[in-house]
C-alpha cells in the first residue's frame, strides 16, 4: 500500500503514451474540470518510441522525440507523477508509492516492455525500446567504429558485427538503419575499418514481421539485401556471450548484439483478473473494459481486444490512437447515461515499415507501396503522430539537416586522419 495522503478523482488515467494521451486530448467537457481526471505516470516526459531507431544511428536528435507531459494536462486534467503498482478492483482504488488513488472510472494504458533474454543470454544482449537503450546502443555503434579505424584495434573477431535478434518490425528497421549507417561511416572516413561492418538480422521463425502479410517480407528481404544485411530465417538464438551468438550450429563473432523479440506487458496489467495471452495482454470486451469490472478501461498494448472481422488486434500504436479518442466518447456516453454505447471499431488504415532513410514498405487502405513512396508516407504518418507542433519542427529539421551537419553521437574523422566532434552531443542542442 503507498504512503501519503488518499486522493480521488471520477477518472484516472494510467500511462502518457498513445492511448492515454489521445484520451486526455479527447475528454469531455464534463471531464475536463479541477478533480474530474487525473493523469498518472511514472515519468514526467514521454519518448516517441517510434522514432528511436533513427536516434540510434544519429539521424534524430534525442530531443526531438522528448515531449513532457505536464503541457498535455494544461485545462484538461491533474497530473501525478508516480508509479502504479497495482489495483484494489473491489474497492476502485489505484495504489502507487505516493498514495491512493480512489476513482470512479480507471483507465489502464500503462504500454508495454521489451521482452527479456533467456536468463543465461540477458547479461550480453542489450535491449533496444527505449530512447537510453537507442543512446546506449548509438554509443556501442561509434566506439566500435572508431576502434575498428584505429591502427591497432584490441580485437578484430566481430568488433564490427551486429547481431540483431528478432525479425519483428523493430529489428528490421534497426538493422536497415545500422546498414545504412555504416555505408555512410565509410563515406566520412578517411581510413578504412580493420575489419568488414556486418548486420546479421536472425529470426526464429520462418518469415519476418510474420503478423504482417507477406508483402512486407517479401519487401523487406529485397531491401535488406540490397543494403548488406545478412537474414537469417529459422534461426532462434541459442546461446550469447561477449564475443558472439550462436545459432543452431553456427558461432558468430559479434561485438555488439541487439535483443528484439517482442513485448512483456507490466505486472499492473498481468496481476489484473481474466484472459491473458503469454505476454500478459489481458482479454476485454467491445467496450475495451474489464469483463467483470466494467469501470476498467485497458487500452493500447496491454489490451487483448478480439476484432470481430480481423480477430485479435496486435498491439501498435495505429490501434492505440483509436482507442483512447474512442474510451474518451465511451466514457462521455456513460456520465450522459445515455442508452446507445456501440462497441468499439477498429478502421485499419494500414502499416509502413522504414527500410532505412530513403526507402519503406507499406500497406495503405488496401493499397501496397515500396520504395520512396513508401517512405514519403512513412514520414507523413510519424509527423502526424508526433504529439505537437515544437517535435514536427524538430524532428524535420533533423531529417533536413543530415546531410550537411552529420550524424548526432558520431565522430567523423577529418583529412588528416584525426577524430573531429560531431555537431551534437547526446545532451541538449548546440
Amino acid at each position: 500500500m503507498g504512503r501519503g495522503a488518499r486522493r480521488e478523482a471520477r477518472v484516472v488515467v494510467v500511462g502518457a503514451g498513445f492511448a492515454g494521451a489521445s484520451l486526455i486530448r479527447n475528454l469531455p467537457s464534463a471531464l475536463r474540470r479541477p478533480g474530474e481526471t487525473l493523469l498518472v505516470d511514472r515519468e514526467d516526459e514521454y519518448t516517441f518510441i517510434p522514432l528511436i531507431h533513427e536516434v540510434a544511428v544519429g539521424r534524430v536528435h534525442p530531443d526531438s522525440v522528448r515531449s513532457p507531459i505536464p503541457p498535455l494536462c494544461s485545462r484538461r486534467c491533474g497530473f501525478l507523477r508516480s508509479e502504479a503498482t497495482g489495483v484494489n478492483l473491489a474497492r476502485r482504488r489505484l495504489e502507487t508509492p505516493s498514495g491512493e488513488i480512489d476513482y470512479e472510472y480507471l483507465v489502464l494504458a500503462a504500454g508495454s516492455g521489451a521482452a527479456q533474454p533467456p536468463e543465461k543470454m540477458a547479461p550480453h544482449f542489450q535491449l533496444f525500446w527505449t530512447l537510453e537503450d537507442a543512446l546506449q546502443l548509438r554509443g556501442a555503434l561509434s566506439a566500435a567504429w572508431m576502434e575498428a579505424v584505429s591502427r591497432r584495434p584490441k580485437r578484430e573477431a566481430g568488433v564490427l558485427t551486429v547481431a540483431i535478434a528478432g525479425g519483428g518490425a523493430t529489428g528490421v528497421e534497426l538493422a536497415a538503419e545500422i546498414a545504412v549507417l555504416f555505408r555512410y561511416l565509410r563515406q566520412r572516413t578517411v581510413r578504412s575499418p580493420a575489419v568488414e561492418p556486418r548486420v546479421v538480422l536472425l529470426e526464429a521463425t520462418g518469415r519476418l514481421m510474420g503478423w504482417l502479410d507477406a508483402y512486407f517480407h517479401d519487401v523487406a528481404m529485397e531491401e535488406l539485401a540490397r543494403l548488406g544485411v545478412e537474414v537469417r530465417l529459422n534461426a532462434a538464438v541459442e546461446e550469447a556471450s561477449e564475443e558472439g551468438v550462436r545459432s543452431g550450429d553456427e558461432w558468430l563473432p559479434a561485438g555488439i548484439r541487439v535483443w528484439a523479440t517482442g513485448i512483456e506487458i507490466p505486472g499492473l496489467v498481468r496481476d489484473l483478473p481474466g484472459e491473458h495471452d503469454p505476454t500478459g495482454r489481458v482479454r476485454v470486451d467491445a467496450h475495451l473494459t474489464l469483463p467483470e469490472h466494467p469501470e476498467v478501461y485497458v487500452l493500447g498494448d496491454a489490451g487483448l481486444y478480439e476484432d470481430p472481422r480481423r480477430g485479435p488486434l496486435s498491439p501498435t500504436g495505429s490501434v492505440a490512437v483509436q482507442q483512447g479518442p474512442w474510451a474518451a466518447r465511451d466514457l462521455g456516453r456513460r456520465l450522459r447515461n445515455s442508452a446507445s454505447r456501440p462497441p468499439f471499431d477498429f478502421f485499419d488504415r494500414g502499416y509502413v515499415v522504414s527500410l532505412g532513410p530513403e526507402s519503406a514498405v507499406a500497406e495503405a487502405l488496401g493499397v501496397k507501396l515500396k520504395g520512396r513512396a513508401a517512405h514519403a508516407l512513412y514520414r507523413s504518418v510519424l509527423l502526424y503522430y508526433l504529439k505537437n507542433r515544437r517535435d514536427r519542427i524538430l524532428t524535420g529539421a533533423d531529417w533536413a539537416m543530415e546531410r550537411t551537419i552529420g550524424r548526432v553521437g558520431f565522430d567523423a574523422v577529418s583529412r588528416s586522419g584525426k577524430p573531429r566532434t560531431a555537431a551534437f552531443s547526446s545532451g541538449g542542442r548546440s
